[in-house]
């Protein structure tokens, strides 16, 4: 995926029709400090705004191959142009986090939307709950972002992570996320 090019037109045409969405995943971790190796670009998106991005994205050649109540994911014919996944943000903790996303240079002359590093948290206790199998990598990157708050002196919104680990059962790891950020140097 040529990330630049994608940014630059999609994102561009997203921003001009005021469509919400804000960056989430690996691309979004390392907009915060964390480096991840990514292969598509994920965002969060409000789901009344959903027609329009999909107007968006299948004008620029992608393909809508899977829809739920909850996401959508998108390939391109264009290898260019890779995938695209987006989570439909309706129920309080998602629509939160657009509200709390804040834009932040990408390339020259572009800025996205990008969600705060405790929703990025959530996001991946989330999916390392509903996947045990990639909980491991899910756990491994919510250490790592932890430890690079700490270090850019960035003391996080304590409450809103717990509020996320509550919703996914896993209140007892709140002692592993403040050891975390109190280790790294």
């Amino acid at each position: 995926m040529d990330f630049t090019q994608v940014i630059g037109k999609v994102c561009k045409t997203l921003d001009e029709l005021e469509v919400r969405y804000a960056l989430i995943g690996g691309f979004a971790m390392a907009l915060r400090g964390v480096q991840r190796a990514t292969t598509d670009l994920d965002f969060i998106l409000f789901l009344d705004d959903l027609e329009r991005a999909d107007s968006v994205l299948t004008s620029f050649g992608y393909n809508q191959v899977f829809h739920n109540e909850n996401v959508s994911h998108y390939q391109a014919k264009d290898q260019e142009f890779g995938r695209i996944d987006l989570l439909h943000a309706f129920r309080a903790p998602t629509l939160g986090m657009l509200d709390r996303a804040d834009r932040v240079a990408v390339i020259p002359g572009v800025d996205l939307p990008v969600v705060q590093i405790e929703d990025i948290v959530g996001l991946k206790v989330q999916a390392a709950k509903n996947d045990p199998v990639r909980g491991m990598q899910d756990w491994a990157d919510i250490e790592t972002m932890m430890k690079e708050a700490r270090r850019l002196n960035n003391e996080p919104d304590w409450e809103l992570l717990q509020s996320y680990l509550s919703l996914f059962q896993q209140e007892d790891r709140l002692a592993w996320l403040k050891n975390w950020y109190g280790e790294a140097q």
